[in-house]
């Protein structure tokens, strides 16, 4: 093992290695491909594309491995270590960030790279189409309470133009308009119990003012930045006013549509209990309340958007098109595979 120090021809011998031993480790276990993804929580989403494209392949999955220096480690960056020892036998999967919108070099399939093309898996997980299912499955009761589509599409139009200042500054100046200032920015007012009436609208309010405040202090601050241009730019890599929930930060995504889901769920079974008279039937509903986060983890739809298809076309070039594949709609659940840390 290398120590602090170890020059960089010893270091490239390491990860050559190691790239060398997942894809032996593979055939070993008879799997199509090593692949190495960012953390555990990664692995049921790529198992659960790849099932779907692939569904006769199997393949093992690394989720944190050793760095230079011996220490178990984890992430995107560990991952990026082995792009010069990447094959067809054993790739990385992670997740886009900006890599995708910034045009990142290298970041793609034919460096042997499947990226999520949102900015992480949690976007896929929540594609508005979806989300109304998610609801029903959990309580057994129709959702005609909330619009997630119609809500999404509102966040997205409201965080779209501060969403192009901070792409703007990505490329001139990172440090004016931070990640984290933009992130804190965007973030609903948070409540364990949101405010779901009207379809959030006051929820939606209170955001759409702080975030035009800050918008309109660029625009008197910054006159001359050609937006525009930044606009049209993203918009042919599917960013649209629509959109761009898709392309922002997937945790405060996903940890708002689950705050969310989980306040619809109790309005539809507080709602539902009035139908049910026997104590088994109440119980048997509140027993599924806490599985909310479960069916968004399954919440996927293949073929509907942008990048989904885009992630099926990568697939389909690294490892072909399977004979057999299976449909391209609707929700698909999570496969059981075979996955060990090295």
């Amino acid at each position: 093992m290398f120590g602090i120090g170890a020059g960089i021809e010893n270091k490239g011998i390491f990860f050559a290695n190691s790239a060398r031993r997942f894809a032996l480790d593979a055939k070993m276990f008879r799997c199509r491909a090593a692949i190495h993804v960012e953390n555990k929580d990664d692995i049921v989403f790529w198992s659960t594309i790849l099932k779907h494209f692939r569904p006769n392949d199997r393949f093992h999955f690394i989720a944190g491995s050793r760095n230079e220096f011996g220490h178990e480690t984890s992430g995107v960056t560990q991952c990026l270590k082995y792009f010069d020892y990447l094959s067809h036998d054993f790739f990385i999967c992670i997740d886009s960030d900006y890599r995708y919108l910034l045009h990142e070099k290298g970041i793609d399939v034919k460096h042997y790279v499947l990226q999520t093309y949102t900015y992480s898996f949690e976007n896929h997980h929540c594609f508005a189409e979806g989300l109304d299912d998610v609801c029903s499955r959990v309580t057994h009761v129709p959702n005609q309470l909330f619009n997630f589509s119609r809500f999404l599409s509102d966040y997205s139009s409201i965080v779209y133009d501060l969403f192009i200042w901070h792409l703007y500054f990505l490329g001139s100046d990172p440090t004016r308009f931070t990640k984290y200032e933009f992130n804190q920015l965007i973030n609903l007012s948070k409540h364990k119990n949101p405010d779901i009436t009207d379809n959030a609208r006051r929820a939606l309010g209170e955001l759409k003012h702080k975030i035009e405040k800050k918008t309109d202090y660029f625009r008197r601050a910054y006159p001359l930045a050609d937006l525009e241009f930044i606009r049209e730019k993203y918009k042919a890599l599917g960013l649209t006013p629509d959109t761009t929930y898709l392309f922002i930060r997937g945790h405060n995504v996903y940890d708002m549509i689950s705050c969310i889901s989980k306040e619809v769920c109790k309005v539809l079974l507080k709602k539902a209990r009035r139908g049910h008279h026997s104590r088994e039937a109440i119980a048997a509903l509140y027993r599924d309340r806490n599985s909310v986060d479960i069916e968004l983890r399954q919440n996927i739809h293949y073929g509907a958007y942008t990048a989904i298809q885009k992630l099926e076309e990568d697939i389909g070039e690294l490892l072909g098109k399977a004979e057999d594949s299976v449909p391209r709609q609707g929700t698909k659940k999570a496969m059981s595979v075979d996955h060990r840390n090295s």
